[in-house]
């Protein structure tokens, strides 16, 4: 035991079960953390001779300081025969939008779903859901209220879809959780949206290839280079440490943890010779840290948190201002189709949860295909 401080608790690495640090300070007040790396602030006691937990709040969102006095409140209100734990329940039995988000987060989110899967359900909230029907009882919300929500959003039909999917999961989780009988989302069609599958002509390759070149930041452009090389999401690399990779092995490997992934499974990335150079390269140069971070933040001990500026910089040097990050993975596939990989093995490679996601890609088998049909006519 010893006191829980804003340093200790960063410095706590996450294993394969939940673990309970517990304050020196404070009998029963405690950290939890996660598998995912979830951190959170919690009070253990006894009422009538039964033991009780908690939960104060997430790690970064209060202090420990902030932690330790709401701790020291409520051991208050015990002492006066209150039950904190029993209070919390009694009032989720009817819970607003607004509570079952948290309990979302808590149950479901941080505990299944990938970091950048949850960025995205947190900024829906934020922007949309929580505004408009955040206030509303969960069991008083009704087909309409989603339905207007749904369409005000029409004109990005994309967005409108995600805040209907995540509404839709929220509120099966409120049925599985007895907090209402039905979910209101169903019967609401989602929009038409067009597909985006930006793929890059050898022209604009070789000008993004001069552009990352020329850019003077070597861990940003070490970045895009390895998104490039190996399809991975923004996110897979940005979290990327260099436990993670052998590059001495005789086929050399980026294995990908779990908590990584967007579909919570390991993904193994053989890499290719020019993939090794560059971590290899890079490696020699790259600020060390106990983290072990492959694109270290200023402070080495912190990983990148975005590529947007360097991402942007380096676009428009290349003329490319219509491209995102992510179209590099699209070009990965389109390169990989074209160098006759099936979509099966493309999948596998990029990740992707079903054999669906890769069918965005069936129509550039045309070409290919289209060749070997005429050489096998050439030979009758």
């Amino acid at each position: 035991m010893q006191k829980l401080t804003k340093r200790v608790v960063d410095s706590i690495r996450p294993s394969g079960a939940d673990k309970k640090i517990f304050d020196n300070q404070l009998p029963g007040f405690h950290v939890r953390v996660k598998p995912s790396g979830t951190k959170s602030y919690a009070l253990k006691y006894r009422v009538a001779g039964r033991q009780r937990n908690v939960t104060i709040g997430r790690h970064g969102v209060i202090t420990p300081d902030q932690a330790r006095m709401e701790a020291f409140r409520l051991l208050a209100t015990i002492s006066e025969g209150d039950d904190p734990s029993a209070t919390r329940k009694a009032a989720f039995r009817d819970p607003t939008l607004a509570q079952l988000w948290e309990e979302y987060l808590e149950r479901h989110a941080l505990p299944r779903k990938a970091p950048s899967s949850i960025r995205e359900d947190r900024g829906l909230w934020r922007l949309y859901i929580g505004p408009a029907l955040g206030y509303l009882k969960v069991n008083a919300i009704n087909r309409n209220d989603i339905s207007r929500l749904h369409d005000s959003k029409r004109h990005q039909p994309a967005c409108a879809n995600h805040i209907l999917c995540l509404l839709s999961k929220m509120m099966n989780l409120a049925i599985e959780w007895e907090y209402r009988s039905d979910n209101p989302c169903r019967g609401i069609k989602k929009f038409h949206e067009e597909p985006r599958n930006r793929f890059l002509s050898t022209e604009e390759r070789d000008r993004l290839t001069r552009a990352l070149h020329e850019e003077p930041d070597q861990a940003s452009a070490s970045a895009i280079w390895l998104c490039r090389f190996t399809g991975a999401r923004k996110g897979e690399v940005l979290q990327a440490r260099w436990e993670q990779f052998d590059l001495d092995a005789k086929i050399p490997v980026w294995q990908i943890p779990a908590t990584y992934t967007k579909q919570r499974r390991v993904n193994r990335k053989p890499l290719s010779r020019p993939a090794v150079v560059l971590l290899s390269e890079w490696k020699k140069v790259c600020p060390q840290s106990s983290a072990g971070w492959v694109i270290p933040g200023k402070d080495p001990e912190k990983r990148r948190s975005d590529l947007n500026g360097p991402w942007r910089r380096i676009r428009d040097r290349a003329g490319l201002v219509d491209v995102r990050m992510h179209d590099l993975r699209h070009d990965f596939a389109s390169i990989a189709v074209a160098q006759g990989a099936s979509l099966e093995i493309i999948g596998r490679y990029l990740g992707h949860a079903s054999i669906q996601t890769t069918q965005r890609y069936a129509h550039l088998l045309d070409d290919p295909l289209h060749a070997m049909a005429e050489q096998i006519g050439e030979t009758f």
